[in-house]
């Protein structure tokens, strides 16, 4: 079971990660909307070069713009870049192409409404059709009218469960996941991955390492 713990602001909050034996960093960075993670890509790239062999860097921004996200990666130069700002399958696919002949790999993360506005037929159509353009995988989220991530709500667990069962390529499991939930998250929906934000907070910006190391041993013990 891969964790990701995202939102990384500082330095010693790597070393917190990394010592918990967490798989995946992610930074948000030059997002478009206010979040209490954002940071510059200076900064970015200042922590990734941070951040140990083994350990995954994931830059998370918006697609929508591609020639800005593709400079955006090769200026922070990640192991990964997670489209994360409504862009289209469009954007989605000029950016995979791009970013694979670099060797950057590409999450597109599909939020999904708490209120479940759209429909399960409509949400599965939507995450084959990003499959369809390359994507190596899928990020499930939740949003709401006011915060399109890290909302602190957990996503229908079915839900996810029916479209990770479509996909053939991995999806992760986020939305309002912490020490409390993530080990029935995984049991009942079985992701190849986790993502963990808010969940794992004292404050925002600033991670609890009690909380990042007992979500990961959860998520190991619970994959036992």
């Amino acid at each position: 079971m891969r964790v990701k713990v995202c939102g990384i602001t500082r330095d010693e909050d790597i070393a917190v990660c990394v010592d918990a034996g967490v798989d995946a960093l992610g930074f948000v960075v030059e997002y478009p909307l206010p979040v209490p993670w954002n940071i510059s890509r200076e900064e970015a790239r200042r922590l990734v070069l941070k951040v140990p062999p083994y350990v995954s860097s994931v830059l998370v921004t918006s697609g929508r713009d591609v020639e800005r996200a593709v400079a955006l990666a090769r200026e922070v130069m990640p192991d990964v870049i997670q489209l994360h700002g409504g862009e289209g399958e469009g954007e989605t696919g000029e950016i995979v192409k791009l970013m694979r002949g670099e060797g950057v790999k590409v999450v597109k993360a599909l939020p999904i409404d708490v209120s479940m506005r759209l429909k399960m037929e409509e949400l599965t159509r939507s995450a084959l059709s990003f499959q369809d353009r390359g994507i190596d995988a899928l990020l499930l989220d939740s949003r709401t009218d006011d915060m399109p991530a890290g909302t602190g709500i957990p996503i229908n667990m079915e839900c996810a469960k029916r479209v990770r069962e479509a996909l053939r390529i991995p999806m992760i499991l986020a939305g309002g996941l912490n020490p409390e939930n993530v080990g029935e998250a995984i049991r009942h929906v079985r992701p190849y991955g986790v993502d963990v934000l808010s969940g794992v907070e004292r404050s925002p910006g600033i991670k609890d390492p009690e909380k990042v190391r007992t979500v990961v041993k959860r998520c190991r013990s619970d994959m036992e």
